[in-house]
């Protein structure tokens, strides 16, 4: 086996390019960064809307996973103003044919700059949502997502 200069061996060591070939075969490859990230659930915003209001309805819209929260940023400049986020699934009418809005969660809180969450884990990906907000007593800036985790 030939003898490397001291100085080499020590460099090739710190950047780990000297090793052994078994322990080259040893080694797992790394798949890109961004293969790995793609394959992680992550949250992705399917809706997204705000501005000087007193009241938000996203209209319907279709979950694309089991997850659905809205998050509701708001300001109320002190006059003690709330925020009240509903979410709503189409579902079958008990009276007749077709269907309705049914209210399934429900939060207030007040608008004080921070952000507030409506969460919802029995969502299936296809079904019809639909996202309120509405501000009391008076309209102010509001930011509002609704988002799917999947």
């Amino acid at each position: 086996m030939r003898r490397l200069p001291l100085a080499l061996t020590a460099g090739a060591l710190a950047a780990g390019t000297l090793l052994a070939p078994a322990a080259q075969a040893a080694t797992p490859a790394k798949a890109p960064v961004s293969v790995q990230q793609a394959s992680q659930a992550r949250w992705f915003t399917i809706w997204d809307g705000g501005g000087n209001t007193r009241g938000i309805d996203t209209g319907r819209i279709k979950s694309q996973a089991k997850v659905l929260q809205i998050v509701t940023q708001c300001w109320n400049g002190g006059d003690g103003t709330a925020a009240t986020a509903t979410l709503w699934k189409w579902g079958p009418s008990t009276i007749g044919t077709g269907g309705g809005w049914m209210k399934m969660k429900r939060d207030r809180g007040y608008c004080l700059g921070g952000k507030m969450y409506t969460r919802i884990h029995k969502a299936r990906a296809g079904e019809r949502w639909r996202a309120t907000v509405t501000l009391s007593p008076k309209s102010h800036t509001v930011r509002v997502w609704v988002q799917n985790y999947g």
